[in-house]
């Protein structure tokens, strides 16, 4: 078997946008590769393409971008094992032997299985009448390779109350000589033109980045406030714009336009109470945001520069992990710990340890079933009453 890269290029590889001409891009219909041809693809050109692009619309654009990805792989593959067999139509023996190239190059069984994914909608879509990923023998082989190489899924902190009480603390009590916004590019330890402390211009910097240090404090302040009692994904939180945040009496109320369980964009509203401290309601860290950028519409959250101004750019999702990331190290706690995926994990690992009940939980993360929701819940109720182990007379 061909010799693979080693796995941890692998994020460098999939930065690559698919090229939409790419033959190895997937087809979502005929008309995706035989536009204005004969058959199933007699359709004007401009039609074709309109086809294809609501078909492409029936997945996230981040979802079809990684089959694309993983089909290109896996004909790669292919290509270069004795024989070249085909890819699609792919036998179950290629699939299975695919399988196993990945499972002994190091792969994680979390890739291979979407790889496998990627596989499967391929043939799906190419309307093979027996698909391969779905054949007895790559099943049997997809157990061998999780049951050896199968491991207990990476999860990071969760960032409960306790934690992100003390992060937020951080906040108020910046260091000396604090940098501008990372997330929005990192910035020299003087501004442009700076003569030193001493002179004009050093002074001029050193105010430039006091601002950018205050209104970044003031961004990040409500970003892991409305994210935590929001319980939002990392792309729902940096999705939001301005006139999605509605403050009421009562508090906010966030208007979730897209997520991942909600692929067709129907919406949803989230309810963010007041918090009981000043210091730590979202409700008032939002107010304290929009008034010093003077957000009048477009993102809610976005980049500050280095002179102590917000960006019009919105943030990426990858921002938010860093945000949590810096700002816990500021905290004194070790950032490899957290990731942006902390917030949502700490709201419902406190929300049940506060008793919440899981229907209320589920409402407000908007969890779709009590299984996905279990692993959230569970450490927050490891010691809650019904834990026997105080129980027995030790």
């Amino acid at each position: 078997m061909a010799a693979f890269a080693d796995p941890a290029d692998e994020p460098a590889r999939r930065a690559a946008e698919p090229d939409p001409a790419d033959p190895d891009r997937l087809p979502v219909l005929a008309a995706d590769v035989t536009a204005g041809g004969a058959g199933d693809g007699q359709l004007a050109e401009a039609l074709a393409e309109r086809v294809t692009q609501y078909a492409r619309a029936a997945r996230a654009t981040s979802t079809w971008k990684a089959y694309d990805t993983d089909l290109r792989h896996f004909r790669g593959w292919c290509a270069a094992q004795p024989g070249a067999p085909v890819a699609v139509p792919a036998s179950a023996l290629t699939v299975a032997g695919y399988l196993a190239a990945l499972a002994d190059a190091g792969y994680k069984p979390s890739t291979i299985r979407r790889r496998l994914a990627a596989i499967s909608v391929a043939h799906q879509l190419a309307r093979v009448a027996a698909n391969p990923a779905a054949s007895p023998e790559v099943a049997t082989v997809w157990d061998g390779i999780r049951r050896i190489h199968g491991a207990r899924p990476e999860r990071k902190a969760a960032l409960e109350t306790s934690l992100l009480t003390r992060v937020l603390a951080a906040i108020d009590d910046p260091p000396p000589r604090a940098a501008a916004d990372p997330a929005a590019g990192a910035a020299g330890d003087q501004a442009a033109g700076d003569q030193g402390p001493g002179g004009p211009a050093g002074d001029a910097g050193a105010a430039a980045r006091g601002r950018a240090a205050a209104l970044a404090a003031a961004r990040d302040r409500a970003l892991l406030l409305v994210g935590f009692a929001g319980c939002l994904r990392r792309s729902e939180l940096v999705g939001l714009d301005v006139a999605d945040i509605d403050v009421t009496a009562d508090g906010l109320v966030l208007t979730i336009r897209s997520s991942k369980t909600d692929q067709r964009g129907e919406g949803a509203l989230v309810g963010v109470a007041y918090g009981s401290y000043r210091q730590t309601c979202p409700v008032r860290a939002w107010q304290a945001w929009a008034a010093a950028a003077a957000l009048a519409g477009g993102p809610a959250f976005r980049g500050v520069n280095r002179h102590g101004a917000g960006g019009a750019g919105r943030l990426h999702p990858s921002s938010v992990a860093r945000i949590v990331q810096r700002r816990a190290e500021a905290a004194g706690l070790d950032p490899a710990d957290f990731a942006g995926h902390s917030l949502r994990s700490g709201f419902a690992t406190a929300a049940a340890r506060a008793g919440a009940s899981d229907r209320a939980i589920m409402r407000q993360g908007r969890w779709r079933s009590a299984s996905s929701l279990d692993s959230y819940v569970r450490p927050g109720r490891l010691f809650d009453r019904d834990n026997p182990s105080g129980r027995v007379g030790l």
